[in-house]
């Protein structure tokens, strides 16, 4: 019995099944491959953009919009989807560049202070030894012109007892203290000293002795620099003075109190102003010389007496003014 032909038909159905499927598959795949592409493109670049401030934004090539699934065709068409994808653009992923770390700017260095002009040593000194406090001392030379004025009466009866007179003696010594006054100026001092005149008496054609007299005195001085520690100095002076009753002072009021008069045996006061100018160096950092030129008007009270005795009025008023010439040397110490 002849064998008959095998009918090819049933192979050929199934090769063209296969390749249906496979065209399908290669339809589903592509657009699921092209969208991982795009994922994967997109991380790169946000990655890139995120890890350097310096680099270039990528802009990514428009994508094209994902087609709708094809369906299932002949086998005849694989070859063109195929065709179509390797034709797909690629997507260029650009590399990340190395962050270079910007270098810290220079931390600013302040602009040096301007520098003082440097004082002179005398300046600097001086300045320095405005704020002490200073002591001075030293002897006075002067020239006297006084009077005694006087009267002693008995009811209706006066007798003028005055007379004129200068001093006996020509020597005094002054000791004294100030300090600035800040609040005012540098260059003005004030301060306090005491004037030692010793036994004060009337010399000349009418002798006449007083007694002990003292001065005590506040006074003001303003120094106005002229040269090199070299100042003009211009003050007055004011105060009381005191007179110890001596000599034939004292022999006067003991006569009266014989009498019954009812005098005291007291120191007498007085009172006294005047202005003086003169001239200050410093000599060392501590040590100052200066020299005055002093006027001075002073009166003292001796006698102020009214009363009845045995009934008699008796009165006795005796004062003094003495106008004074002198000029005073001193020393200064800074303390």
């Amino acid at each position: 019995m002849p064998l008959l032909p095998r009918s090819n038909a049933p192979r050929s159905s199934m090769l063209r099944l296969g390749s249906a499927l496979l065209s399908a598959l290669l339809v589903l795949a592509t657009p699921e491959a092209l969208a991982a592409s795009k994922s994967r493109s997109k991380a790169k670049s946000s990655k890139t953009r995120s890890g350097t401030s310096k680099a270039a934004p990528v802009t990514p090539a428009p994508q094209p919009e994902p087609s709708p699934e094809p369906a299932v065709e002949p086998a005849s068409e694989a070859p063109k989807e195929e065709k179509a994808e390797a034709e797909a653009p690629v997507v260029p992923v650009e590399q990340p560049r190395a962050v270079v770390a910007a270098k810290p700017a220079a931390a600013a260095r302040p602009a040096p202070a301007p520098r003082a002009p440097a004082a002179r040593p005398s300046e600097s000194s001086s300045k320095a030894n405005a704020g002490r406090m200073r002591i001075g001392v030293g002897p006075d030379l002067f020239l006297e012109s006084a009077k005694l004025s006087g009267e002693q009466g008995i009811n209706i009866s006066r007798q003028d007892e005055s007379f004129d007179y200068s001093s006996a003696s020509f020597l005094s010594a002054t000791i004294w203290l100030n300090t600035t006054v800040p609040s005012v100026s540098e260059r003005l001092r004030v301060g306090a000293g005491a004037r030692i005149f010793g036994n004060y008496g009337a010399g000349g054609g009418r002798t006449f002795g007083f007694g002990l007299l003292n001065e005590a005195f506040a006074f003001a001085e303003y120094g106005l620099p002229v040269a090199d520690k070299m100042e003009v100095v211009f003050a007055a002076r004011g105060g009381f003075s005191v007179l110890v009753p001596g000599q034939e002072f004292a022999e006067e009021i003991r006569r009266l109190q014989e009498q019954g008069v009812g005098v005291w045996s007291v120191p007498r006061v007085g009172w006294l102003v005047g202005p003086s100018v003169g001239a200050r160096r410093r000599m060392t950092e501590r040590i100052l010389l200066r020299a005055d030129i002093l006027g001075q008007v002073q009166q003292q009270f001796l006698f102020a007496t009214s009363e009845d005795i045995d009934g008699l009025r008796y009165t006795k008023n005796w004062s003094t003014l003495a106008l004074r010439l002198g000029l005073s040397l001193g020393v200064e110490f800074d303390f």
